[in-house]
């Protein structure tokens, strides 16, 4: 069975930025609740109507991709007061194998008092 290799996101900002001190986390976590691969970052400023990434996430642990494939991403920001910022975001599993899943899910909003959303991987993975 293959496993996780590498892992990357990228982010389309809409039309409202994120502020260059807003930290983002973002998790990919496997069936088993094991987080396989992950950022923090603030990434600087994200302009709206902008393309940011791919970012690489560090693989943390070597998840089987049917494992990843029924897992969870969970994005998180962490603004420097008020921060609103709407987005979409497209998640790549690479596999030793060379094979690949990706998907994402677009007209995102974050701000200070909604901070995180949580993906079904099942559901955008293809």
């Amino acid at each position: 069975m293959p496993t996780l290799a590498n892992c990357n996101i990228k982010f389309h900002t809409n039309d409202d930025d994120k502020d260059h001190d807003t930290h983002v986390t973002v998790d990919v976590t496997d069936f088993n609740n094991v987080v396989c691969a992950h950022i923090d970052n603030d990434f600087g400023h994200f302009d709206d109507q902008s393309d940011n990434g791919p970012f690489g996430l560090q693989v943390l642990n070597a998840s089987k991709k049917s494992d990843c494939q029924r897992g969870t991403v969970r994005i998180r920001i962490d603004p420097n007061g008020n921060d609103t910022w709407k987005f979409n975001f497209t998640l790549t599993l690479i596999f030793d194998d060379n094979s690949t899943l990706s998907g994402g899910a677009g007209g995102l909003q974050l701000n200070q008092n909604n901070r995180e959303q949580t993906f079904g991987l099942q559901g955008i993975l293809h």
